[in-house]
């Protein structure tokens, strides 16, 4: 890419979108899908796994975060953003008390070098999550389901309870209908009526479900400590560095 393509790829980035809620979808106890109208091609088409970042005017201040974008790129008329509330912070407060359907949302993107790419990766994936961090996960996963790829795929996703779960109904049928698909789901807080795996997501059980460790191609998000953990056992076990992706959602302990 030449200087001028650079500066003009930087350009478009920076331009501001405009873009409608049509839907809000309760995901989780503090968890929601705020659903954009996309249907006029405003937002450009993204990779799986790339995000937006968001404008909000909060007590007369600017206010930018940053969104996994969760729906698919082949289903462009909509872009979805998977928010966590947290308590404490002030964005996601914002967007749970004042968001409702026909809000409009300034946003620049798609944004990110963290994503899957059908050209480039042909290996199996491996898709590692904890938390909030299964929103990019969820775009790669419906974008091969709507692409119709039957690649082999492995989705783990560490919850806390039952009450955490995001996508679990969703992702339980892609089981059946996607034949190289598996999901595994552990929460580290199980209920005693949970018959389902337990304890913190990490790298002895998910070696125990991938049969080619060696030639496949991981994306890792979640918190920092998760990511790090990951990264390192998979370089010890002789993964290269350039088959491991990671995306971080917790580079500070300051509530967003």
């Amino acid at each position: 890419m030449t200087l001028s393509q650079q500066q003009n790829s930087k350009k478009q980035d920076e331009q501001l979108l405009a873009l409608s809620v049509i839907e809000v979808v309760q995901e989780a106890d503090e968890v929601r899908t705020f659903r954009l109208d996309n249907s006029k091609g405003i937002f450009p088409i993204h990779k799986p796994g790339m995000f937006t970042k968001v404008c909000l005017n909060i007590d007369g201040n600017e206010v930018w975060r940053s969104f996994s974008i969760s729906s698919s790129p082949l289903q462009p008329e909509n872009i979805d953003l998977t928010i966590k509330r947290n308590s404490q912070g002030q964005v996601g407060n914002y967007f749970f008390e004042q968001i409702r359907p026909g809000s409009r949302l300034l946003l620049k993107g798609p944004l990110g070098r963290f994503y899957y790419d059908q050209e480039q990766h042909r290996e199996p994936l491996v898709l590692l999550c904890a938390g909030i961090g299964i929103t990019p996960m969820m775009s790669i996963v419906r974008y091969l389901q709507d692409f119709n790829q039957n690649r082999l795929c492995y989705l783990f996703y560490g919850a806390r309870t039952h009450r955490d779960i995001i996508f679990d109904e969703e992702t339980r049928q892609l089981i059946t209908q996607m034949p190289g698909f598996h999901y595994y789901l552990t929460l580290s807080q199980p209920t005693p009526h949970w018959l389902g795996y337990c304890g913190y997501l990490n790298f002895e059980f998910m070696q125990s479900k991938v049969s080619q460790l060696l030639a496949s191609r991981f994306f890792l998000c979640g918190p920092n400590r998760f990511n790090q953990d990951f990264e390192e056992q998979l370089l010890e076990a002789g993964v290269p560095q350039t088959f491991i992706h990671s995306e971080q959602f917790h580079k500070t302990r300051k509530p967003q």
